[in-house]
């Protein structure tokens, strides 16, 4: 097998569809290569056993109408080389500017055939795609085991003696602890190992889990209140520590290590994998909420609070493991790349490499430093490191996408959750009814998955992210115009009593479907319905944080980002608390549309002229 004619690759740049002798037929693969500064862009493919160099190819094409910079393949100093295959032709451009080369998606030209060739869209393929897998995996294992305690709790809860004054405790200071210590959770995420830190978080998460299931089958052993009971404030601690550790993480998960793993400029990788973190979280809900529910008929609390506290334990060194070969299949991916404490820590999340980094602590100055400063010193220290990750937040440029996903958390009525429950129940749903009210809201969701990333495929993130709050706006309309026309007033009246409330004459008897009336049926329905658009704008704000905000500080903007939703859903909850007459829950319900109102609103008036500010942004993400 010859190499090419020495003539012709001197040549080439000059001659415009040059071609070469017959003799450079071959069965194997050929290469030739161009100087970076050569101005003519190699394009090879084999028409009945001659080789064809043209200058006017579709990749020079492209490369010509770059506004800025140099191709990628010369700013990195590399050479582009070519190379022929007997059964598809592919142009392979080396040294690519980010990520590996043998990925093709970053700074290399994109794998492409003759008719009949499978050809690879650009943006498609991860940077990590096994590494993904685990990911995958990791997330599963975390979130089977908080969805499954999340649904759990407060059923156990609720056949305890003071389980009810409970619930509210725990549903109040959960959200408190994310709130007031998020950002700094975030900030310390984003300064230390990747695997270091979200191992940690995960083992808080179990750890918390674990011993709140030993404290609650104690604490209603003794048939007190359980609000009473000694064991109480261990409770409470458990429950805040788990709340931050389990958002913490999840946040770790869906806004930093898919970005990493997947890359940041692979819109359509980025896309898939989203698609695949979200229907895993709402198939976990679902999964465990079914075998929780069973097990707790069958054995009642013990028999759940042992299955709980099993799987918990299980579930931790399943973590470590799939976090370890994370960060075996992608070492480059795991370093936040700053110059801090902890930049240099060791790779594995092992024993060995706990104990070394407790060394490359010591030695490290600036830690050095601190530990000799007086204690008001350190506080401050504390105090700035919490208040840089708010501001982090406040100068992205995607702030008003960020506000307006925290708009949507004011709406605790039209969505799952105690208060919609609890009206569903008054108005005649049954558990049964419940429980499929429930999973049509999951399923909605993982249908919000599908819709979400078509949408984000076919119109960009900006108009993608209209589209799904339009969708929820208007299922939630019609949900606000049933409840204002028909379920307004006191249950005990009937479906009719909206309008009788406003003076008209009592509606007909409505037929039931399952003993409900139908007019609460389509209520209840429309609000299931409108989790697809909701779950479509959490997938194209969370690609939005993954694409523009830097790497070294994604984590503390979206810890801030939950601390605020947090702080809504907990300024919600503090006015239904106040307002605990039925008479005045009209007036949630109006709020919580509101808010869905004015998040269309604000997204609107700022992604009419953003696509400027988010491709710059974007831009120098990557760059960083």
């Amino acid at each position: 097998m010859g190499a090419l004619p020495a003539a012709l690759i001197g040549t080439h740049n000059a001659a415009a569809g040059g071609r070469g002798s017959s003799s450079a037929r071959s069965s194997g693969s050929r290469a030739c290569s161009c100087p970076p500064h050569s101005p003519a862009f190699c394009s090879l493919r084999r028409h009945h056993g001659q080789l064809n160099i043209s200058s006017d190819s579709p990749a020079r094409q492209r490369r010509q109408q770059q506004p800025t910079g140099a191709p990628p393949w010369l700013a990195a100093g590399g050479s582009c080389s070519l190379a022929l295959q007997p059964r598809q032709h592919r142009l392979v451009a080396g040294a690519a500017s980010s990520g590996d080369a043998t990925t093709g998606t970053a700074g290399g030209a994109q794998s492409r055939g003759q008719r009949g060739h499978d050809v690879v869209e650009p943006g498609s393929k991860a940077l990590h795609p096994q590494a993904l897998v685990s990911l995958y995996a990791c997330y599963f294992c975390a979130c089977f085991v908080e969805r499954t305690w999340r649904f759990g709790l407060p059923l156990v809860l609720a056949f305890i003696p003071g389980g009810f004054q409970a619930i509210a405790i725990l549903g109040f200071v959960a959200p408190l602890a994310c709130t007031l210590a998020g950002p700094a959770v975030g900030r310390l995420l984003d300064s230390v190992y990747r695997p270091l830190g979200l191992g940690a978080m995960l083992a808080v998460q179990d750890l918390c889990i674990l011993l709140s299931c030993g404290a609650l089958a104690v604490a209603a052993r003794t048939g007190t209140p359980l609000a009473s009971s000694p064991l109480f404030p261990l409770m409470v601690v458990l429950a805040m520590l788990e709340k931050l550790s389990s958002i913490s993480s999840e946040l770790a998960i869906e806004r930093d290590w898919v970005t990493q793993l997947a890359g940041k400029q692979n819109v359509t990788a980025l896309a898939r994998s989203n698609a695949y973190l979200r229907r895993t979280d709402l198939l976990c809900e679902l999964i465990g909420a079914v075998i929780f529910g069973w097990i707790y008929s069958k054995g009642g609390l013990p028999a759940s609070m042992a299955f709980t506290a099993v799987m918990s334990a299980l579930a931790a060194p399943l973590q470590m493991f799939f976090i370890g070969r994370i960060a075996a299949l992608a070492p480059s991916a795991m370093l936040h790349g700053r110059s801090e404490p902890g930049a240099g820590w060791a790779r594995l999340p092992s024993w060995h490499a706990f104990l070394e980094n407790a060394r490359l602590r010591k030695v490290h100055a600036a830690e050095a430093a601190a530990r000799r400063a007086p204690l008001l010193t350190r506080v401050r220290a504390q105090l700035a490191h919490s208040l840089d990750g708010w501001l982090s937040y406040f100068r992205q440029p995607i702030l008003p996408s960020s506000l307006t996903f925290v708009l949507l958390f004011f709406n605790v009525v039209l969505s799952p959750g105690g208060l919609i429950t609890a009206f569903l129940t008054l108005w005649g749903m049954d558990s049964n009814a419940m429980a499929i009210f429930r999973g049509g809201c999951a399923t909605c969701g993982f249908l919000g998955t599908l819709v979400g990333k078509r949408l984000i495929q076919t119109l960009g993130l900006l108009r993608a992210g209209a589209t799904a709050l339009t969708i929820q706006a208007s299922l939630l309309a019609g949900a606000t115009a049933l409840y204002f026309t028909f379920l307004s007033g006191p249950a005990e009246l009937g479906p009719s009593c909206g309008m009788l409330a406003l003076g008209a004459a009592a509606g007909p008897n409505w037929p039931t479907v399952g003993g409900v009336a139908l007019p609460v049926v389509a209520f209840a329905a429309l609000v299931v319905m409108s989790r697809i658009g909701v779950w479509s704008y959490d997938m194209v704000n969370s690609q939005l944080f993954q694409q523009t905000v830097a790497p070294r500080e994604i984590a503390s903007a979206s810890s801030a980002e939950m601390a605020l939703c947090s702080f809504s859903e907990l300024l919600m909850l503090g006015i239904a608390a106040l307002s605990a007459d039925p008479a005045s829950f009209p007036l949630l319900v109006y709020a919580s549309f509101g808010a869905v109102l004015a998040a269309n609103v604000l997204f609107r008036s700022w992604a009419r002229r953003a696509q400027p500010q988010v491709d710059t942004a974007i831009a120098n993400a990557a760059a960083v």
